[in-house]
């Protein structure tokens, strides 16, 4: 049986010297994110952004609950306050994120200030419900950014808030809709509230 000749670089591929031009590609590929600590300053500033825009929402789900006490809407309000609470949560998630791989720049910022003109719960809600949406769009981005960068560290940390907002989209939706559907039909908001407080988050 004859076997096929292969050309002698081709055959001997593994032994060849590399050139200083290969050498020089190779090291960029391997370096490029060749350790699970190391992050761009431009990927850094994005988690430092994000974390702070968490801040902003817990801030955001904090007067929200307040202006539902006004109303003495305590579902709504017990609501608002739990979740205000998990969004400040998710801040830290993402500080304790970047301190573990020993960057630097982590700070909290000047908070946006809170500024409100709902009439009635249902625009209370679709307020939340957009803003959930922005959140979505910005962890996207940060995804789309960790995936261009190949820093696959960011990348896997980023998932768990991609499958959060997912759910927290849906939870604000579904109390929106349901809020929507009882100022529609004349129905008492008053009573419906006694029923958010059990809604998921």
């Amino acid at each position: 049986m004859l076997l096929q000749r292969l050309p002698l670089q081709t055959a001997f591929r593994g032994f060849l010297k590399p050139t200083p031009h290969s050498l020089h590609h190779h090291l960029l590929y391997t370096t490029k994110m060749s350790s699970a600590m190391k992050i761009s300053d431009s990927m850094l500033d994005g988690l430092i952004n994000q974390a702070n825009e968490e801040l902003n929402a817990s801030n955001l789900y904090l007067s929200m609950s307040l202006w539902f006490h006004d109303l003495e809407l305590p579902g709504s309000a017990q609501w608002c306050r739990t979740h205000s609470d998990e969004e400040r949560t998710h801040a830290l998630k993402i500080f304790d994120h970047i301190v573990k791989r020993r960057a630097k720049g982590g700070m909290v910022r000047s908070l946006e200030e809170q500024k409100f003109s709902f009439e009635t719960p249902v625009q209370a809600w679709e307020f939340a419900l957009n803003a959930e949406r922005e959140n979505s769009k910005r962890f996207h981005r940060l995804m789309a950014q960790a995936r261009n960068e190949s820093d696959f560290t960011t990348d896997t940390f980023l998932q768990w808030f991609i499958n959060e907002q997912l759910e927290e989209e849906s939870a604000v939706e579904d109390i929106f809709t349901n809020a929507k559907g009882v100022e529609q039909t004349k129905g008492l908001y008053r009573e419906y509230d006694k029923n958010i407080v059990n809604k998921e988050h």
